[in-house]
């Protein structure tokens, strides 16, 4: 009977998210914007001044002993990112895989276990004679000095194993911010990753890209839990009210404003706020004395006073006590 299942679909669609995730990873200081299933290519980044990353990105499910469509794919890959440098201004162009002989090639096999990144001019001269092979079949072939070889391990259904490379690469990105965030936010981050590029990709708009501050914004509400807030804080308010602005506290601070740009200018206003109490007392000082300016933010329908109040307050509380962290996440991604 025939197969009908979709899962190999499945399979490659997961993989170009979380190869997504790995290269704007590694160019987030560079970045501008992200999109999936891109006009040009399967996978392309925006960089500063405007310049790209196109990136074809081929998957194989049995990866570690399947190498019997390995060079169909490089010179797909080939084919496509050729015609989409001649559409843009391309700084690199990247075919990426999860297989661990991406040349079926016995000399350069041993160079591609684990995740590896090697641009044309580091791969063994075998390799490099199959890549130049296939791009004289083109009529405008791509710059051999732009393309690069980037193999990362991702493979079987057990998720620990399938997502291992990326969950490092996402624990190394949170440990070179050196901000002190909560543990397990890698975890997280990762699955709010998962859902906002697969989103992205699935959108007809080609245009419609992540930028930089959509993607860096889920570290931001993440450090600012509210379950992060001390009592001392929060005993304030009365419980019931408190309560409500647990229910409201999520849907509000992931949807107010201008998102990036309202912490900004709270830190900001946070910063001309002149007290000369210490640190803790100015965070509180600074909360009660500037609230009202920023309840409109979270007059959501049907909220009474009180309970607006205490929202307000709550939020400003959170953003001003990790200012120093959300100082390092945006210094750290040069947002």
């Amino acid at each position: 009977m025939r197969d009908r299942r979709a899962h190999s679909v499945l399979f490659g669609f997961d993989f170009q998210v979380n190869a997504a995730i790995v290269l704007m990873l590694e160019n987030i200081k560079e970045l501008s914007s992200l999109r999936l299933e891109g006009n040009e290519e399967d996978i392309e980044l925006t960089l500063e001044g405007n310049r790209k990353i196109l990136v074809q990105a081929k998957s194989v499910e049995n990866a570690s002993s399947d190498f019997s469509n390995v060079r169909a794919n490089l010179k797909k890959a080939l084919m496509t990112l050729s015609e989409g440098a001649q559409k843009v201004d391309a700084k690199q162009l990247i075919f990426i895989t999860n297989s661990p002989n991406p040349f079926n090639d016995q000399y350069s096999r041993s160079i591609f276990w684990g995740p590896t990144r090697r641009p044309f001019s580091t791969l063994p001269s075998s390799a490099q004679e199959i890549v130049i092979g296939y791009l004289s079949t083109i009529a405008v072939p791509l710059d051999p000095q732009k393309f690069i070889v980037q193999v990362f391990p991702f493979e079987t259904d057990d998720e620990t194993e399938r997502y291992k490379a990326v969950m490092q690469a996402t624990n190394d990105f949170i440990g070179s911010l050196n901000a002190n965030t909560s543990p397990g936010l890698g975890k997280k981050l990762l699955q709010v990753w998962h859902n906002n590029i697969f989103i992205n990709g699935s959108k007809k708009d080609a245009t419609i890209h992540l930028n930089k501050k959509n993607i860096i914004w889920p570290i931001i509400v993440l450090e600012t839990d509210i379950s992060r807030c001390e009592e001392s804080f929060t005993e304030q308010f009365d419980a019931g009210v408190y309560d409500e602005v647990v229910h409201l506290y999520g849907k509000t601070i992931d949807s107010c404003c201008e998102r990036v740009d309202f912490f900004a200018r709270v830190l900001y206003d946070y910063n001309q706020f002149s007290c000369s109490k210490k640190p803790m007392d100015k965070c509180l000082e600074f909360v009660n004395c500037s609230w009202e300016d920023y309840k409109s933010e979270f007059a959501v329908p049907g909220i009474d006073n009180e309970t607006l109040e205490a929202l307000t307050k709550t939020v400003l509380y959170n953003v001003v006590r990790r200012r120093i962290i959300i100082n390092k996440i945006k210094q750290g991604v040069n947002l």
